[in-house]
């Protein structure tokens, strides 16, 4: 009785063992399959991804004359910057000019004549900008006269500020006339202004 209960005790041992192996087996291969999906996913990502990489290259090659010419375009825009805002402070300093000189043909009165006129920089302290004092010289009939065509230079915009230098009476062949000077300081554009004491501070 004893050694049949052995027999049978290892034939339930072996059984379970057997079943415990087939087990392990099964678990091994589910994870083998795991790893070779695993694996094979890895794979296909990557050969797409090497694709793409390919197509991008592709793309750029295609593209690079393109990019060549924008950023040559840009190169050469970038070296005309400076010819440019030469040129518009070359029109801005021309308008300005072409409205004091109009400004100061309107502002005449009917019997007045200029026999000059001169302009010369005027520096006033060391942190302004150089400012621009027009001098007419001229003759009328009046001191009357004078004193209008002041009031009107007064009136001209780009003018800052209009002084009498002198007025003198004069004889031409019996007739009474008033010599005078008279200056006229422009006004500095503001842009100049700060660019000054930008580089003077």
């Amino acid at each position: 009785m004893p050694l049949i209960n052995m027999i049978s005790e290892r034939r339930e041992q072996q059984a379970r063992f057997l079943r415990r192996r087939r087990q392990l087996f099964g678990v091994l291969l589910a994870e083998v399959a795991m790893l070779g999906a695993v694996f094979s996913f890895l794979g296909v990502s990557t050969l797409a991804l090497q694709g793409r990489l390919e197509r991008a290259e592709q793309e750029i090659k295609r593209l690079q004359p393109t990019l060549d010419l924008i950023a040559r375009t840009e190169r050469e825009a970038n070296a005309l910057v400076p010819k440019l805002r030469t040129l518009t402070e070359a029109q801005e300093h021309t308008r300005r000019w072409y409205a004091t000189i109009n400004g100061i043909a309107r502002s005449l009165p009917a019997d007045v004549w200029l026999t000059g006129i001169t302009s010369t920089q005027v520096q006033d302290g060391e942190k302004k900008a150089p400012s621009t004092v027009i001098t007419l010289t001229g003759s009328t009939l009046t001191q009357q006269q004078v004193g209008e065509m002041m009031l009107r230079l007064n009136a001209i915009p780009t003018f800052e500020k209009v002084e009498l230098h002198y007025t003198q009476q004069r004889n031409y062949n019996d007739l009474e006339t008033v010599d005078f000077e008279v200056a006229a300081r422009v006004q500095t554009p503001k842009g100049e202004e700060s660019n000054n004491e930008t580089g003077s501070s």
